[in-house]
């Protein structure tokens, strides 16, 4: 780390590095641009995408020595960690690389740890050429909140061991989720849809709430519901596969009226206009 911060410190010294400037995230065509790195390292992925926001950074709690300060544009720096690459095979069985970094907000060189504080993450594909060097495919959209609490995310490196194949093209993979708010306590899946063309993007995949922070499950005002998805592989789906939604509830639910009965399912179709899994009635889940 000390090392990369002396090369940083040069490069602003020099010149090289300018003036915050809008992220590669942000500026990116609707074409992917043909981007290859010889490493699929650190120092080679934060000079390609992020060469113009690099700072130097002194963390008092520094927890890697593959990260660096970005400046975000808003007069602050944050706190950017290179995580492990993580690796798997597509539809196709070919060999596919994610490099995802998580993004920090820091004062005074501790990193932000309140409840609802968590890092941005962002997800870059790769592919390897026959030279050994690696080929960008896409990344995560802008906007794409992978969720998280207390500093920290949500998306562990475990996540990636479940990738599957999630469409007739199309691999991906869930993580789990979880928030507590006076006496609610929630659990939430999401999926990732690890696109090789266009955007990376995330779903919601389930979700579950109970009021178990206030009552126990014995007391008459005890209440709890669930939303649990499963996907149904379709041959014949243009897109990603359909999913079939199972609700369930206990209690005293008076705080959502709108869970149908016990056990109740429906099957959900992805609407690929709409960017999202629709109802017949083409209503967003």
């Amino acid at each position: 780390m000390k090392n990369l911060l002396g090369y940083i410190s040069v490069l602003t010294i020099c010149g090289t590095i300018l003036a915050s400037s809008m992220s590669f995230a942000q500026s990116k065509p609707e074409q992917n641009p043909v981007i290859i790195l010889k490493h699929l390292n650190f120092k080679s992925f934060f000079m390609q995408f992020y060469r113009k926001e690099i700072r130097y950074l002194k963390m008092q709690d520094q927890q890697s020595d593959e990260a660096v300060g970005l400046d975000d544009g808003k007069g602050n720096v944050n706190y950017a960690v290179f995580m492990p690459v993580q690796q798997y095979k597509n539809v196709q069985g070919e060999e596919r690389y994610i490099v995802w970094i998580q993004i920090y907000e820091q004062d005074d060189g501790k990193i932000n740890n309140g409840h609802p504080d968590h890092p941005l993450t962002e997800l870059y594909l790769f592919k390897k050429l026959a030279n050994g060097s690696y080929q960008f495919l896409s990344q995560s959209y802008p906007e794409m909140n992978v969720s998280g609490s207390w500093g920290e995310s949500h998306l562990t490196a475990d996540a990636f061991k479940g990738i599957h194949r999630v469409g007739k093209n199309q691999m991906g993979f869930t993580y789990d989720g979880g928030y507590t708010s006076t006496g609610e306590v929630s659990y939430w899946k999401n999926l990732i849809v690890l696109n090789e063309k266009g955007w990376i993007q995330q779903y919601p995949f389930g979700y579950s709430s109970s009021n178990i922070g206030a009552y126990t499950e014995n007391d008459p005002e005890f209440g709890a519901y669930s939303i649990d998805y499963q996907l149904k592989p379709n041959p014949d789906a243009d897109g990603l596969y359909p999913v079939v939604v199972r609700y369930s509830k206990s209690g005293k639910m008076d705080w959502r009226n709108d869970i149908p009965e016990n056990a109740t399912k429906r099957t959900a179709y992805f609407n690929s206009k709409k960017n999202c899994y629709v109802w017949k009635t083409d209503q967003c889940l």
